[in-house]
């Protein structure tokens, strides 16, 4: 893994194998950049301000503001203007009734993902989806199962009780990934594409290419396991 230029103190980019070269993944923890986002939080524009403060949870708020920070300066990195200058939006027309945001003026596409501590953001020259989900408890997990496409339900009915919550939170991570990628979110029902159980994930939908990440250890006393996924755009 390599550190991001100076401006994202404490965040790296993973390395990700079978992207193409033009495919970027940032990670970064909330907990130590929530100084650091308070800092710059004027490069969120009034609608990223307004969200922010609708939430009645502080830890929500935090979350938000150094997640949308990171992502304005992983995407101000790469397109060489400053962050509170790039305009995020309109949507374009998608599948679904929350379209995906897009980088107004730029071809440069992103996604953003967070889970507990942890922030994701894909930039590419691409269609890109990513997601990163927090290790399911065992209740979660089998009222999960149901939801999903047959062939992964058998495959993860056939695993051992103990085994199923990290092999359903890995589904997960790469179906949302997926309908990120694609633009429809959940509108696109679950059941239909068969992302895998396996150790490596399929490639259900033509033109579309899942990869699993491989995330460092949380740091802080309330580690919990994650699994994330990547979906890019390829010929």
């Amino acid at each position: 893994m390599t550190t991001l230029p100076p401006g994202v103190p404490g965040t790296v980019e993973l390395p990700v194998p079978g992207a193409p070269a033009d495919v970027r993944v940032v990670l970064a923890f909330v907990a130590p950049l929530a100084g650091w986002a308070e800092s710059v939080r004027d490069c969120l524009d009034d609608d990223e301000r307004a969200r922010a403060a609708a939430f009645r949870h502080e830890s929500d708020r935090r979350r938000f503001v150094v997640a949308h920070c990171v992502l304005r300066h992983e995407l101000a990195a790469r397109t060489g203007e400053a962050p509170a200058s790039l305009r995020l939006g309109p949507p374009v027309p998608a599948m679904g009734p929350r379209p995906k945001p897009r980088l107004e003026d730029h071809a440069l596409r992103f996604s953003l993902s967070h889970s507990g501590d942890q922030v994701l953001v894909a930039t590419a020259e691409r269609e890109v989806g990513v997601d990163v989900e927090h290790l399911q408890n065992p209740v979660a997990a089998e009222q999960v199962i149901p939801l999903l496409h047959p062939a992964e339900i058998i495959a993860l009915r056939a695993l051992p009780a103990a085994d199923r919550p990290a092999a359903v939170t890995t589904v997960w991570a790469r179906k949302e990934s997926l309908l990120k990628a694609m633009g429809s979110g959940l509108f696109r029902e679950p059941s239909v594409d068969e992302v895998g159980a396996g150790p490596l994930p399929g490639r259900p939908v033509a033109g579309w290419r899942i990869l699993d990440l491989v995330l460092p250890p949380v740091p802080g006393p309330d580690r919990a396991e994650s699994r994330a996924a990547l979906t890019v755009r390829v010929p």
